[in-house]
């Protein structure tokens, strides 16, 4: 599963938190060493920070904060060794669903041709604060590192999809 030391892994995460996000950049931090990556950057598929999904659904009804995020984001993809899809499972509601969906559309189209491995935790783009969740139903038993090195799962190439 590892990957050359020194390269960067490309975390695509939802929104900037409005706190310091300390405990989802550790769990970000922790997949990358697993993964084996040297350093991860993240970027985000909406550029307004907020503090849920539910707030994007208000923030994100225009396409400004999803078309601002498009440049971070081709930065961040232009130094990927490899990208992390964790922006979550749940797509926001309302107008802002459709931009969610263009806005993953968007990021599909870019990763498939960078062609470079992708993963998720699990069976889709979950979100780092969820991760526990997850490996915790699926390996109870397990540490959440060891637990988590097992459900980082690579995404066949083409096929990068996401909620919605």
């Amino acid at each position: 599963m590892g990957v050359a030391c020194g390269s960067t892994l490309v975390a695509v995460l939802t929104n900037p938190p409005l706190t310091d996000g300390k405990r989802t950049l550790n769990r970000v931090a922790l997949a990358a060493d697993l993964l084996g990556f040297g350093e991860f950057v993240v970027a985000n598929l909406f550029a307004l920070p907020s503090q849920s999904t539910a707030a994007i659904g208000k923030l994100g009804a225009s396409g400004k904060g999803w078309v601002a995020a498009r440049e971070p984001l081709e930065a961040g993809l232009a130094v990927a060794g490899g990208v992390l899809l964790a922006y979550g499972a749940t797509p926001p509601s309302g107008p802002a669903r459709v931009h969610f969906r263009d806005q993953v559309a968007w990021l599909r189209e870019r990763v498939d041709v960078l062609s470079r491995p992708v993963w998720v935790v699990g069976d889709g783009p979950r979100h780092p604060s969820r991760w526990q969740r997850w490996t915790h139903r699926v390996h109870p038993d397990l540490s959440f590192r060891d637990a988590l090195r097992l459900s980082l799962a690579p995404v066949q190439p083409n096929s990068v999809g996401g909620a919605g």
